[in-house]
């Protein structure tokens, strides 16, 4: 009986991966999303020298979907395919309605089958007490649950980066919380970290740190974007010319540890290449293939690095998805030029479905 289980879990990656690989890119246009990022609030605890997302706070409540609104949105025909939410923001622990939002979703898309959750930590006793409710709802609906925490260095230096004092005892504390939850109700637990110029003495002891703790630590290359209003954060953001041969041996260190990090290895390897070499993105991203995100205030976008093209609390998200004047710019300006320069920060399923050929080679053959 486990061989056919397995069996009949493997069948639905392999008809993705034969169809991501021949018959989507024969399409006019693209699936309807399988793939959600959900930014539920742009409010923040934090001060990042990295992030200006908390900019964005809302002037008046009502600025900011209402929980039944959200869930109201949801229902439109774009996101009647959705496996996979990623609830993000801001900090998402601050709505203090979050709770009923994870509960929404859950009982809202049958086909749900995984559920992440993107957090600075703070507040400790919020996050611990959100997490470990949506970590028992996923558990009786057969849902994978993750949960990732912002760690972008340790000790003072963290706090630097975080912009606020005593932010690093804190989020420890998080953690602990989480790994207590962990015991009794098993989900997914990582840190993640922004590779910028402010922690580049810090990479190895991370690593060094999330091994000692028990905690994967997911390093990603820190980005530029408009719309997260830190553009005026470039300096210490982008790596700096003389810094870039320490994270591209970092790296390729990270992209050795196959047994430990898997597909990431293979990310890990591309973004060495890509940042050595100034290589165009070869690697598959989840928004081309079958993802959207849905701002707070109900503006969709096709990628994080995509302008707003519509707002679904105006018009339906279908018809914003699928408007011309918008294929035209998902085509043209992200997919024909934002896409080679946009270094990989996940590798998930889609992304896994698409490229299982190359991960396997990677994995097998090279040294």
């Amino acid at each position: 009986m486990s061989g056919r289980l397995r069996m009949a879990g493997l069948l639905p990656v392999l008809k993705n991966t034969l169809a991501y690989n021949c018959l989507e890119p024969l399409k006019q246009k693209p699936a309807r999303p399988r793939s959600l990022c959900l930014y539920v609030t742009y409010r923040c605890n934090m001060r990042c020298r990295i992030c200006g997302i908390w900019r964005k706070e809302p002037l008046q409540p009502s600025e900011e979907l209402t929980s039944e609104e959200l869930l109201r949105l949801l229902a439109d025909p774009l996101f009647a395919n959705l496996e996979f939410i990623n609830i993000n923001g801001g900090e998402p622990n601050l709505r203090t309605d979050l709770p009923d939002i994870m509960h929404g979703l859950i009982r809202q898309f049958p086909s749900l089958k995984r559920l992440s959750l993107n957090t600075n930590g703070l507040p400790p006793d919020r996050v611990v007490k959100n997490v470990d409710l949506t970590s028992r709802l996923c558990e009786l609906a057969g849902i994978h649950f993750s949960a990732s925490v912002s760690v972008h260095g340790l000790g003072a230096e963290f706090d630097k980066i975080a912009g606020i004092e005593d932010a690093f005892p804190r989020v420890k504390t998080t953690l602990a919380g989480l790994k207590e939850v962990q015991r009794l109700h098993p989900f997914f637990l990582s840190a993640n970290c922004v590779i910028c110029s402010l922690n580049l003495d810090q990479l190895d002891a991370l690593r060094a740190w999330g091994h000692a703790e028990g905690i994967p630590v997911n390093f990603a290359l820190g980005e530029v974007r408009p719309r997260f209003l830190n553009e005026a954060m470039a300096a210490d953001i982008l790596i700096p010319q003389d810094g870039r041969k320490k994270v591209v041996r970092f790296l390729r260190t990270l992209a050795l540890a196959k047994k430990e990090y898997l597909q990431h290895a293979f990310r890990y390897a591309s973004l060495a290449e890509m940042l050595e070499f100034e290589k165009k993105r070869t690697m598959a991203c989840h928004y081309a293939l079958g993802g959207v995100v849905l701002g707070s205030r109900g503006e969709l976008f096709y990628c994080k690095n995509s302008l707003s093209i519509g707002n679904a609390r105006k018009n339906s998200a279908l018809d914003i998805y699928y408007d011309t004047h918008n294929l035209k710019f998902r085509q043209e300006e992200i997919i024909g030029k934002t896409c080679g320069t946009c270094p990989p920060y996940s590798f998930n399923q889609i992304e896994i479905e698409k490229e299982i050929f190359r991960v396997l080679a990677y994995l097998l053959f090279s040294s």
